[in-house]
This record gives structure tokens, sequence and C-alpha cells, in this order.
């Protein structure tokens, strides 16, 4: 069975020989395909404060690795903070693969959510575990461009629900949230356009705009920018400057990556408890040390 028909193969990456980062996510095909739904932990009506990310690694990492793995969990830890629903645990457990796929220029790993929870009193349905897996043939070029930690990160925010989980219907289980139609383009989840009127200035916007270009993977799960992260948006945060463009979700790797608090925002429309930043949080790559002052690769498109 090939990768793209994994059934826990959300957010497949690729990187062809343009040197950008491409792939599939397969959110309705791929959770249906093998089973009727995502399986379901039962609920014990107990919340345990918090939010913990557990990694569960299946091969050993190298120290960079686990440390660009460590700094993702540390940085969605510390703006995540609880679920607003009673739910069975407030652990989700992350199983990292670190192996060989189809050597360089091919596939470079897969991500999403593999089993999910669901909370009853204000009916929300969230990612109890899932699965990272990349080539450590590519993952030694992204290394060496200082950007591993900042893909590490994308991955984690669509294992946690960002433009995995948006829509409870397109993963076979109605009745939750419903925040996106596919192809529409239209984000309508209430906290993070709040932040997107706020934070980037679009005051009279009704909806979040979402990725339809890049073809599967790329559209309808991150937000929008210039195709192929070619130029600027002119959209720029509210203190900082800073374009979309360089957004951690949105579906290209940019030059000077943050997370805004609309992503922060987005996750509380799905259902967790969040901190906002005062200011932006520095890409994970900042945090662990990567390469500082290495060039970026430009274009890469993530998955």
């Amino acid at each position: 069975m090939s990768i793209h028909n994994k059934s826990l193969a959300l957010l497949l990456l690729i990187w062809p020989t343009s040197q950008t980062i491409a792939g599939e996510m397969e959110i309705s095909a791929t959770l249906s395909s093998v089973e009727s739904s995502i399986p379901i932990d039962a609920p014990s009506f107990n919340l345990t404060s918090g939010f913990n990310i557990i990694l569960n690694y299946n091969n050993t990492p190298t120290a960079s690795q686990a440390a660009a793995f460590s700094a993702a969990k540390m940085v969605w830890e510390s703006h995540l903070v609880g679920y607003l629903d009673t739910v069975s645990n407030n652990n989700i457990t992350i199983d990292v693969n670190l192996t060989s796929i189809d050597g360089v220029g091919g596939t470079l790993g897969s991500a999403g959510p593999t089993t999910a929870k669901l909370g009853f009193e204000n009916n929300f349905i969230y990612a109890a575990s899932g699965e990272m897996t990349f080539d450590t043939a590519d993952t030694d070029n992204l290394e060496a461009a200082g950007t591993f930690g900042d893909v590490v990160a994308h991955e984690m925010g669509h294992v946690l629900g960002l433009g995995t989980l948006w829509s409870s219907s397109a993963v076979n289980i109605p009745g939750y949230q419903e925040l996106y139609i596919d192809d529409s383009g239209e984000y309508t989840g209430s906290s993070a356009l709040a932040q997107w009127q706020t934070e980037f200035g679009q005051t009279n916007a009704t909806f979040v705009p979402v990725e339809l270009a890049g073809g599967p993977g790329t559209a309808n799960g991150h937000w929008d920018e210039v195709d192929g992260g070619g130029g600027l948006t002119g959209i720029t945060q509210s203190g900082t400057g800073k374009d979309l463009r360089d957004e951690i979700m949105t579906g290209w790797l940019g030059g000077s990556t943050y997370i805004s608090n609309m992503t922060i925002a987005q996750f509380e429309d799905i259902g967790y408890q969040v901190v906002l930043n005062g200011s932006p949080v520095p890409e994970p790559s900042t945090y662990i040390l990567y390469a500082i002052g290495l060039p970026l690769l430009l274009s890469r498109r993530y998955r």
C-alpha cells in the first residue's frame, strides 16, 4: 500500500526535485477509506486540567531531531492548556517515526490524527492520538537548512486539528464542530475570525481565507497566501509588520516563521482552552538554535 492510501496519512509531505515541500492531505477519503470513522475513546467525565503532548519515538532520533520535536511540543503546550469539554484524558499521544521511505526527493513523510475523543457538553471532537512519519533522507536536508523544527511544528499543528478537524462530518463523525466547507475557502470559526479582524487588520471580514491552491494536501487545510508562497500578501500582523506569508500554518514555508494569535485562537474554535501571545512566538528553530544565519530554501510547500 502506498503512503497516499494509509489510513492515517492525513498530511503527506513530498519534496520534489525543485526542493518544494508538497504532498497530500486526504482528510475525508483517508479516514473513511479503511474505517467508517476515527476510533473513539470512551469518555470518563473526569476532566484532568492541562494539556499534554506525549511523543512516542518508534526510532531513536538524533539529538537535533529530538530537540526539534521537543521544541514543537513546548510551543503547542504553552498555548493549548486544556479542553472546553469533558474528555477521557488530557493527553494526546503522537507516534514519531524516523525512517527511510523513498530517498531524497520523494515523500518526506505523513502526519495526522489516528484516534479521536469526544466532548459532550459543548460537542467538540478532538484528536486523541496521531502519527508523524519523516523520511530521514529528506530530514537531513531540512536540518541543514535550519527549518526541520518549523516543519515539525507545522505538522504537529495539523495532528492537533488545524485543517484536519475543522469539520466533523468530513471525518465521518457528524454532529460536532462544522467550521469549514471544502473548497469554500472560508473558515468561519469565531475566535480565529476575531483575531483575523484585529491582529491582521481585516476589520470587516466575515471569514478567514483558506488556501485553495496547491492541490490536495495544501488546499483546504491552511491559511491563504500567494500561490506557491512566491510573494508577500500585503496583509501584515499588527505591531510587528510580519507578512501573513510567514505564518506557520500557511501552505508554503516562509523566511521568518511565526505563530499568530489567529492560529492559536483557531484551537479555541475546535475546543481547546488557549493562551494567546502577547507577541508572536519565535519559530521553533529559534528555540533549539538551529543553524542561525543560514538562508532558508524558498517556496517550500507544507502538507
